[in-house]
């Protein structure tokens, strides 16, 4: 990953977070009562939302580099 790439650190991100919700999918099965479904609610539903800000963020960030880059090339 060079110096100011988001893309890389971006992807790496939503992969884990892909992973996380597959593991947790198969996680119920075997851990369904009151902490499972507190751990749920309290840090998997809150981190959701978090991310998907994150990555918005960081591609809209990414853009504004390229372009700041591309810039101070001419």
């Amino acid at each position: 990953m060079r110096s100011g790439d988001l893309t890389t650190g971006a992807a790496k991100l939503q992969k884990s977070w892909k992973k996380l919700r597959e593991r947790w999918e198969d996680t119920k099965p075997h851990w369904s009562d009151s902490v499972s479904r507190e751990f749920e609610k309290n840090c998997l539903e809150k981190l959701e939302p978090q991310i998907i800000m994150t990555l918005d963020r960081m591609k809209a960030l990414a853009a504004l580099l390229g372009a700041a880059e591309h810039e101070c090339e001419r």
